[in-house]
Parts: structure tokens; C-alpha cells; sequence
């Protein structure tokens, strides 16, 4: 059998040229060209990572953090401020926002994509808003999957290990004369974390499920079409609510389950070897819902009682809206409040414990339709520009108390000017008008000057703005006492004064939030040498009109009082002297100041990565990969990877095998105290290709 057939491609081919990125202007250009720095993870530095979920591959991206904070759910955020509401960078996939507009949130648990699919991530690090819109306010991640042409094996994997990792996927592709289509399901199982906090183990178990395809097909010459279907269904344990255990015992704790679906149509034309129209609609639905059930405590006792029913009555919730929505003046006024004290009288009638189930729940809708025009006017202009309309509606009895919606309009344009032969102009603008936030306009600018063959520095302006979502700007919330015990269940009008029983606190949007401001400068470098590429970006940033403070069902402080200042300087750094060897390198040193302190929980000062690959044989591959952070709250985060790969065949079929062990170097928590590890993670895994 040839030689060729038993060995490993290459972990990473050589670069003769500057990569091409598409992400920062919107079109294919020489990475040295484009208005922004880019970092790009290609399909074969992903497995050499050794990366199991997609979201822990962005810790290649320098100044980027990516962990999970709260419990199994991660936190990934460019220029890190609150550790729990990421709300301030852009994810495309496939070039759909996964940016839910609810509660302003990625949800990288149940992105309905496997990280097998994916071909490249490109990373826009710096407002790119003038590209993408409001909400491209720190960063941009566009995750572009697998084009079904270059597939041409199906293939089956899976992955067990420690703590409860199992994972498999199947992944089918086809060709036609002039069509190509794949599609992969797949799943994902662990444990989370699995240190006692406390004495007790924090639930954060978790199941996932996904299906994502595509069908491609080449008219002609001219035209291409593309269809893109999937979703996913999600399995979450959360953790419970401090503010909730205070206040009665958890009979069972939070589960968060989910469901996604999307379809996506896309028509390309060709007009000439100068001048292209992208014509892409998509629609996107989502379903969570988290459920919990609780004893609740008697407020004047403490203890479980039928007294724990006052919390869910009518009377009670008309005392808190008398006293401004401040639950410390409310019970100060209970003693001199004739209703309250009768409807406590009335429970104290009663039977057993008052318990009951609650729901936090949101549906979520997304209906897309954009145009876009590449034309290269003549040898010094190029010009994209185009037209976006946007329908978002979102349904939620205990966020919104009913269903809201948001319409929006944008125009976008991005020029292209080669003034001179080694200067490069770069203006971009983005107007868009909703009917939360009204209009605005971010601009971008900048320059790129060749100093010599290969070399490129450049400059960079640009501002963006956050918009409020539809949850800061509406907010109503109720959580309704659902499958009470007896006798409460059977007689709710005469036990707590009202059917359906609401939780006593409830929280309103003033409607007057602004949107949240950036304006960005940076400086860089980007070179190429024979086996070397880096890049280097020194930047200051002005972030105002944060909204920093706790915007949930049971604390809701909705201001724009918050600021925060980075300055600071990245660089990353890729190694490839062999085709069988590959060093990257990144690392990040960021000053940051705030007002608030939640803006500073996961401001690491110093972070960084190393990551090597070596394919020392015809059939064997190790890689090897340290992260680091100084500080994530105060706590250091160190990591190292092993990762060992080997290749065989068995008949017709190419095997895969891969060991891969995370160690943690210095146990100790992730940003808060209670994300413990108590071992290391280690898996082992099977692909067959066909």
C-alpha cells in the first residue's frame, strides 16, 4: 500500500503568502490589509488543540478568556468584564448571529454545530461594528463551517473518559454532478465540575445534542445556492439561586432544558471577475425553560410552614409596589399593614408546608433577510455595501409577562482605497434604526501602510455601540407558584388572594436605557517571514454607558452609571519551520479600570498561550498546549494539555486515535470559589473514516 495512504496530514501547512481573512470588512482580502487584527484557528490547529467544545479553542485568541464560570455554562468575552453577562461580542455562524436577542447572551452549550464541522474561526478583535452592526462591540467570532465540496469521506467518532465524558458523532456527505451536501448529528455528556463546595456537590451535569447540515448547488457559472438546516436540544443542571435558597429549601434543583432550530437560504451571483451579490435570508428559533421547586420558609419564623405561602400573595406584592419595590421597606411595613397580617392569619389556618415549582422561561425568534454587493470599481476602490432587515420577537411569562418584538433597518458600506501603491485607506460605516434604541451610526477608519514586502503597519478608529435587549428595555418579570402542595394547589383564591400565585417581587424596565458606547484606537504590526507570522496590536479602549449592575428576576438595577478603560498591548505569534511542526504562541497584557467591580471579576492583567504541534512520525502526531491567566477574580488560571494522535487503517476505513489529558496546574477555582476540580480530565477517542 503507498506510503501516503498510512501517513498524517500535516498539522498545518506552510503559508507562502498573508493569509486571506473575510470577517473584518466583510470580503476575502490579505490578512495585512484588513482594518483590524485578526486571528485566525484553521481546521488543523483546532485538532491540534485537542479541544473537546468548540467555545475552549478561543483561548488561542490573545486577550480573549473562554472558562466556565457558572458552573457548566461558559463565559467566553474579548477583553473580559463581568464574569456571568457576556453580552458585549458578536458570534456568527455561518455568517447567522448567534446573538439572542432576549437576554443579550451566546449560548455556546447548545450552538447547534460540533466542533468537527467547523473549518475555521476567524476573530475580529475590536469594534467592528461598522461592519456587522450594534452588538460587533468588543469583537467578532465568525465560525465558518465545512464546505460539503472539500468533504469527501463520512465518518464516525467517539469519546469517552473521567467524569462522566461521553460524547459521539456521525457525519454523512454526498456529491453530485454539480451539488454537494453533509450532515452530522452528535452529542456531548459530563459531569461539570466536581469539587464539593462546602460539604455538597453543585449540580451541573449536562447533555447535548446537535444536527447541523447543508446542501450546496452550482447552478453555473454564475450562480451558487445553499441551504443550511439544524438545531440542537440541550440538558442542563444549573445551580441554585442564593437569593432563592435563603428563603426556603430546594425540593429538586434548577434543570435548564432547550431546544434550537434554524434554516438558512443563500444565493450567490456573479456578475464578473469584479463585481459580486450575495442575496442570504435565515429564520432561528429557540425554547429554554429552567424549573426548580421550593419549600418556602415562613418569613416571620424561618421555618417551613403554611406562613411561606405569604410570599405568593396578593397582598404582600401590593406592599412591595407601595414602597418603591425595596424588599427591606416592605417588611419594615409589614407589622403596620392590616391586609398582610390577615392574609398571614389565614395561612396559619392551613395544613403543611407551602411548596411550590417555578419556571424561568423564554422563546425566542429571529427572521433575517440581507443583501450585499462586492464591487471592485477599479484597480485602487473596491466597495461592499448592502441592506439588512431584522424581526426579532420574544415570548417569556416570567421575564416579560407576554411577548415582545423589535424591528430594525440597517444600510452598511465598506471602502477600500489603495492611495498609494503601499497605503491602503479603510472607511466602513453602519447605520441602523430599531424600535428599542432608535438610530445610530458606527464608523470605523483606518490605514495600512507597507513598509516593505510582507510588512504592514496600520492604525484603527472605530466606535459601536450595544443596544439594550429586548429583556433591559421591557422587562416585567412574574414567577408563578406552579404545582403547589395541598391545600394550596386546590383553594389559591382563598389561601394567597389571587389565581395565578405570583412570587412577591417583581421587576420593570424604566425603558429609557441607553445603548452602551466604545470608541477604540489601536496601532499594529503584522509581518511575515519565511516560517514566521506575528502580529502585534497596541490599542486603547473607552467603554461608557455600561449597564453593570444585576439585571435578573431577583435583583434589578437598571442604570447606565457604569465605565470602564482598557489599554494594553497583544500579540501572537506562529512558528512553522517543517511541514510536521507548528509553535503558536499569544499573549496579552491589559491595564483595565472601572467604576464598578463586577466589571473587573474576569480583567485578567496578564494572559497568554502556547500551543505545539509535532507529527514525529508517518502515523503518530503529539501535541502539547499551557494557558494562563493573572488574575480571574483575583484567582490564577493555569492550564496544561496533552494530547497524542495515531493513525491506522483497517481495511477501507482510516482510524484515528486520540488521547488527550487537561491538567490543571494549580487547583485552583475558576473565578469563583465554588468552580473546583478535583482531578484531571482525560479522554480518550475513536474516529473512523470511511
Amino acid at each position: 500500500m503507498p506510503a501516503s495512504l498510512w501517513a498524517m496530514e500535516p498539522m498545518m501547512p506552510l503559508a507562502e503568502q498573508p493569509g486571506m481573512v473575510l470577517t473584518p470588512a466583510r470580503v476575502s482580502q490579505p490578512q495585512s490589509e484588513a482594518p483590524a487584527s485578526v486571528t485566525v484557528i484553521d481546521r488543523n490547529l483546532i485538532e491540534a488543540s485537542g479541544a473537546r467544545e468548540l467555545y475552549e479553542v478561543l483561548k488561542l485568541v490573545p486577550g480573549m478568556t473562554a472558562i466556565k464560570v457558572d458552573g457548566n455554562v461558559p463565559t467566553v468575552a474579548y477583553h473580559g468584564t463581568q464574569a456571568r453577562d457576556s453580552r458585549r461580542m458578536l458570534v456568527l455562524l455561518d455568517g447567522r448571529s448567534q446573538y439572542q436577542p432576549g437576554l443579550s447572551r451566546v449560548s455556546w452549550n447548545d450552538m447547534p454545530v460540533d466542533i468537527r464541522d467547523v473549518e475555521r474561526i476567524e476573530v475580529t478583535r475590536g469594534p467592528a461594528a461598522a461592519a456587522y452592526g450594534a452588538n460587533a462591540f468588543t469583537a467578532v467570532v465568525n465560525i465558518i463551517t465545512r464546505d460539503p465540496r472539500d468533504i469527501s469521506k463520512h465518518s464516525v467518532s467517539v469519546r469517552g473518559g473521567n467524569n462522566g465524558i461521553l460524547d459521539g458523532r456521525a457525519a454523512a456527505v454526498g456529491h453530485g454532478d454539480n451539488s454537494a451536501w453533509r450532515a452530522s448529528v452528535s452529542r456531548r455528556a459530563d459531569d461539570g465540575y466536581d469539587e464539593p463546595f462546602e460539604g455538597e456537590i453543585r449540580p451541573d451535569r449536562k447533555r447535548i445534542e446537535t444536527l447541523n447540515s447543508e446542501w450546496l448547488w452550482e447552478v453555473d457559472d454564475r450562480n451558487t445556492f445553499s441551504v443550511q438546516a439544524g438545531g440542537s436540544q440541550s440538558w442542563l443542571e444549573r445551580q441554585q439561586e442564593s437569593g432563592v435558597a435563603d428563603i426556603g429549601n430546594y425540593t429538586h434543583d434548577p434543570v435548564q432544558q432547550g431546544e434550537k432550530a434554524f434554516l438558512s437560504l443563500e444565493w450567490q451571483h456573479v456578475f464578473s471577475a469584479t463585481h459580486q451579490l450575495k442575496l442570504s435570508t435565515y429564520g432561528q428559533y429557540s425554547n429554554e425553560a429552567t424549573g426548580f421547586g421550593v419549600c418556602y420558609l415562613d418569613p416571620f419564623t424561618g421555618q417551613p410552614g403554611p406562613g411561606g405561602g405569604l410570599l405568593f400573595s396578593r397582598e404582600l406584592r401590593e406592599l412591595y409596589l407601595q414602597n418603591g419595590g425595596d424588599t427591606g421597606a416592605t417588611f419594615s411595613a409589614v407589622p403596620s399593614s392590616a391586609a398582610v397580617l390577615s392574609r398571614y392569619g389565614t395561612l396559619q389556618g392551613a395544613v403543611g408546608n407551602f411548596c411550590a415549582d417555578s419556571e424561568l422561561d423564554l422563546q425566542e425568534e429571529r427572521y433575517d433577510l440581507e443583501v450585499q454587493d462586492t464591487w471592485q470599481i477599479n484597480e485602487r476602490l473596491r466597495l461592499v455595501s448592502g441592506a439588512n432587515l431584522r424581526h426579532d420577537r420574544v415570548s417569556s411569562d416570567s421575564y416579560l409577562s407576554g411577548t415582545e418584538d423589535n424591528l430594525s433597518y440597517r444600510l452598511f458600506g465598506n471602502l477600500a482605497v489603495d492611495v498609494l501603491s503601499p497605503l491602503t485607506l479603510n472607511l466602513g460605516g453602519y447605520w441602523e434604526r430599531d424600535q428599542i434604541s432608535g438610530e445610530h451610526f458606527s464608523p470605523r477608519g483606518g490605514v495600512s501602510w507597507r513598509v516593505a514586502p510582507s510588512h504592514t503597519l496600520r492604525y484603527v478608529y472605530s466606535r459601536a455601540v450595544r443596544t439594550p435587549d429586548i429583556y433591559e428595555d421591557q422587562a416585567h418579570t412574574n414567577i408563578e407558584a406552579m404545582e403547589m402542595s395541598q391545600p394550596f394547589a386546590s383553594n389559591p383564591n382563598g389561601l394567597l388572594g389571587w389565581s395565578p400565585a405570583y412570587f412577591f417581587i417583581t421587576q420593570s424596565s424604566p425603558g429609557t436605557l441607553k445603548p452602551e458606547k466604545i470608541r477604540s484606537e489601536e496601532v499594529g504590526y503584522y509581518g511575515q517571514f519565511r516560517y514566521l507570522e506575528l502580529d502585534v496590536r497596541y490599542f486603547q479602549e473607552e467603554l461608557t454607558d455600561l449597564l453593570s449592575h444585576a439585571l435578573n428576576p431577583f435583583e434589578f438595577e437598571p442604570n447606565n452609571e457604569g465605565w470602564v478603560n482598557h489599554q494594553g498591548t497583544e500579540a501572537q505569534l506562529t512558528f512553522r519551520p517543517t511541514v510536521n511542526h507548528l509553535l503558536r504562541l499569544t499573549g496579552a497584557h491589559i491595564h483595565t479600570h472601572t467604576n464598578k467591580k463586577t466589571e473587573s471579576r474576569i480583567a485578567a492583567r496578564d494572559s497568554g498561550s502556547v500551543l505545539w504541534a509535532w507529527q514525529f512520525a508517518s502515523r503518530w502526531g503529539l501535541s502539547t498546549a499551557y494557558y494562563q491567566a493573572n488574575d480571574y477574580n483575583d484567582y490564577r488560571y493555569q492550564r496544561a494539555d496533552l494530547q497524542i494522535r495515531f493513525r491506522h487503517r483497517a481495511g477501507p476505513a482510516e482510524l484515528e486515535w486520540r488521547a488527550v489529558v487537561q491538567h490543571a496546574l494549580n487547583k485552583e477555582p475558576i473565578v469563583f470559589e465554588e468552580n473546583q476540580y478535583q482531578e484531571d480530565r482525560m479522554w480518550l477517542e475513536l474516529e473512523m473514516k470511511i
